[in-house]
């Protein structure tokens, strides 16, 4: 399921002239947080634990990475109305 998951975003973003590698970053680390969490229909993600996994310093390059794959198709994207809520990811079909 995850290895078809990766191989359909691959073969989408290869043609994806938008997509950079921040997107491709952030993107697999929000499969590695949905197959750890055995591959719910939605995940949910604190901004400080992808800050972590994805190497991503700054919360603002993050964001925009992350509200960009929203905007692109990739992810539906809700985030968090405060510090102490974890935003909502759902992955679209590729």
């Amino acid at each position: 399921m995850v290895f078809q998951h990766l191989a359909d975003f691959f073969e989408t973003v290869s043609v994806d002239p938008r997509i950079g590698a921040n997107h491709i970053v952030v993107y697999l680390a929000l499969v590695n947080v949905w197959q750890c969490q055995d591959c719910p229909s939605q995940i949910h993600v604190a901004t400080y634990e992808m800050l972590q996994l994805t190497r991503i310093r700054s919360i603002d390059t993050y964001l925009k990475h992350i509200k960009e794959l929203s905007v692109f198709g990739y992810i539906r994207y809700q985030p968090a109305l405060n510090e102490h809520v974890k935003a909502e990811i759902q992955f679209r079909k590729l």
